[in-house]
């Protein structure tokens, strides 16, 4: 880790920085086509934080993230790494990231451990370093059992977790993971959370963006919502909920339709959803607080699920 990156995360608690780890600024992508990808996105990531970003396919998730990492240059507008201009000096900010596309490839004939050591001999650690992070992060994966096969005979997710391991080599301070739990059973999920957790509890700033609703509870400090290229929400899971009118939910089965889908009603308040299971005489029925993924509908109009099986139909 160069001098720089070390002075970024020495120190630092779980949103322990009063200064931004990521700023982006007015961030704007447009195309030829006069497509514009992203509208003006505004958006801090403080050291020890983690930062969740939400929204359907084709919202510009992904095309604000390959803009936080130099891969895609922005039209208008600035990104900063811990105060390094990350568009006109993009080799030193990309020093400051471990980095998880939504996809990459492989060297297939290279074992898990060749892999990972050969990368962190990339990001400058000397050969004993490079092999003990790379066991490091094979531990903290649960890919010890894999350690030496080849990559191109491992299944989807377990590939997953080894490029989820590249961006951990050598403790950077920021990371920026495009969806990294696609493709994972819970087990292996839960096992990216937890190295996620304790990745920002040592201080270093994360971002990462998701399709599962779950996944942005557990582990977000802060949510952002991206809807048509801009940002439409921002801040901590409470501060969300606090945006919407009716907070309680009641969930029931039509009698008259038993094996149909089930239906959702929202109320200003528990005594109003309880009148309303008492006008209609529902006998099946759940009353709960509305969540994060009631927020995320309210904002953009579909299920996080519904937008990943979406992404999924158009092989994106």
């Amino acid at each position: 880790m160069t001098r720089t990156a070390t002075q970024a995360i020495e120190g630092r608690g779980r949103r322990g920085a009063d200064a931004p780890a990521l700023s982006a600024r007015g961030l704007c992508k447009r195309y030829a086509d006069g497509t514009e990808a992203n509208r003006g996105i505004d958006l801090d990531v403080l050291a020890g934080e983690v930062v969740s970003v939400l929204g359907p396919n084709g919202a510009g998730k992904t095309t604000f993230l390959r803009q936080v990492t130099t891969e895609l240059r922005p039209t208008e507008g600035r990104v900063e790494v811990f105060g390094v201009d990350a568009v006109a000096a993009p080799l030193r900010a990309k020093r400051l990231m471990g980095v998880t596309p939504q996809e990459a490839g492989v060297f297939e004939r290279l074992t898990v451990r060749e892999h990972l050591e050969l990368f962190a001999r990339l990001k400058g650690l000397a050969k004993a370093d490079a092999r003990a992070a790379a066991r490091e992060v094979a531990d903290e994966l649960c890919l010890t059992g894999e350690w030496g096969r080849r990559v191109g005979s491992l299944s989807g997710g377990q590939r997953r977790r080894v490029l989820v391991g590249l961006a951990l080599l050598g403790r950077p301070p920021l990371l920026v993971l495009d969806e990294p739990t696609t493709g994972l059973d819970p087990a292996s999920r839960r096992a990216v959370w937890d190295v996620i957790g304790r990745a920002a509890e040592r201080g270093a700033a994360v971002i990462l963006s998701t399709h599962y609703i779950e996944e942005a509870e557990r582990l977000s400090d802060r949510v952002a919502v991206i809807l048509a290229g801009r940002l439409v929400a921002f801040g901590t899971p409470e501060e969300l909920l606090g945006r919407l009118e009716r907070s309680y939910r009641v969930s029931y089965r039509d009698p008259l339709d038993p094996e149909g889908e089930p239906r959702s009603l929202y109320f200003k308040s528990f005594a109003e959803a309880r009148r309303h299971v008492e006008a209609e005489r529902l006998s099946e029925y759940t009353v709960a607080r509305a969540s994060l993924e009631d927020v995320y509908f309210t904002l953009t109009g579909l299920r996080a699920e519904e937008g990943a099986r979406e992404e999924a139909a158009c092989g994106v």
